[in-house]
């Protein structure tokens, strides 16, 4: 069916994950110590050793589609409709609207007995443990892109960290040069907030990464861009040595999961913490599309 208000994006949620995963191993701190975004389900062997020390970081990545404003103020006879009640609570609650970015939650996975939405939220325990999805803020493929380019000016006073090297932050006034990367204030980051029992949900938002509403009927206030989150992560982890969990803790963790997902059964408990951890990250990213990604100390290995 043809709707006439929908923009349709052409980017691929494949890439978003690409990119911003790739992205973030390269954005690594120097501070007292060296710190690290670790994807987890990409380390295949028992050589890299995980941290000590970190906190888990899960993203499920998601597109973004845009909808037309609503700029008439009487109700259009298919008001019932999901999107159009989006464009109509936005309209009302004078959000705006121009245009309109969503993303719905993922449906029931085959063989999955829990909605990924509130897997997350399972998970997302700030400070210890963080969980968002995180969508782009453009609908096209070549501002995405462009997000990831630097102009001549920012190439001779700014680092590239995608390109060439990791990012070094010595001084305690340069941390927050984090948070205006362009290509991570491009994305938006929402944490999960409530249990669902269906997945006939959307958030919505603006292209600013503010101005969020969860359909049906909610707005929820702050700054949610991926530049704000990963510069106040990394510093809650730098600023205090109780920031994080260890890998006898993160144990606990994948049992609670267990217990109440018994689509998760672990291939073998003799093996070791850190096979087994691995181990479940591949499982969230296989049946829940969750990445999961460790900050750690590399001192601390």
């Amino acid at each position: 069916m043809n709707i006439n208000y929908k923009i349709k994006s052409d980017i691929s949620e494949a890439q978003i994950e690409a990119d911003v995963a790739s992205y973030l191993g390269y954005v690594t701190p120097f501070w007292s110590a060296r710190f690290e975004l670790l994807a987890v389900d990409e380390q295949v062997t028992g050589a890299d050793k995980l941290f000590n020390r970190f906190v888990p970081i899960y993203m499920q990545f998601k597109v973004s589609e845009g909808l037309k404003p609503m700029n008439f103020s009487f109700l259009p006879s298919n008001s019932n409709l999901p999107l159009q009640r989006i464009r109509i609570f936005r309209r009302n609650n004078s959000l705006p609207s121009n245009p309109i970015l969503y993303f719905k939650l993922r449906d029931l996975a085959k063989n999955a007995t829990n909605f990924q939405h509130n897997s997350l939220l399972q998970f997302h325990s700030p400070p210890s443990q963080y969980a968002v999805y995180v969508a782009p803020l453009s609908l096209e493929y070549t501002a995405y892109n462009q997000s990831l380019q630097l102009s001549f000016p920012e190439r001779l006073f700014f680092w590239k960290p995608f390109h060439l090297m990791a990012t070094r932050i010595y001084e305690n006034n340069s941390r927050h040069l984090i948070s205006i990367l362009p290509f991570l204030r491009g994305h938006i980051s929402i944490p999960p907030h409530k249990i669902v029992s269906t997945s006939d949900h959307h958030y919505s938002f603006s292209k600013s990464g503010i101005d969020i509403a969860f359909h049906q009927g909610e707005t929820i206030e702050g700054d949610f861009r991926l530049s704000t989150f990963v510069s106040k992560v990394y510093q809650s982890f730098y600023s205090s040595d109780s920031v994080g969990i260890s890998k006898q803790s993160y144990m606990e963790v994948m049992e609670r999961y267990f217990e109440s997902n018994s689509d998760y059964e672990p291939i073998s408990r003799d093996l070791s913490i850190d096979d087994r951890i691995i181990e479940f990250a591949k499982h969230l990213k296989k049946v829940r599309g969750i990445k999961l990604l460790f900050l750690g100390n590399e001192v601390d290995r």
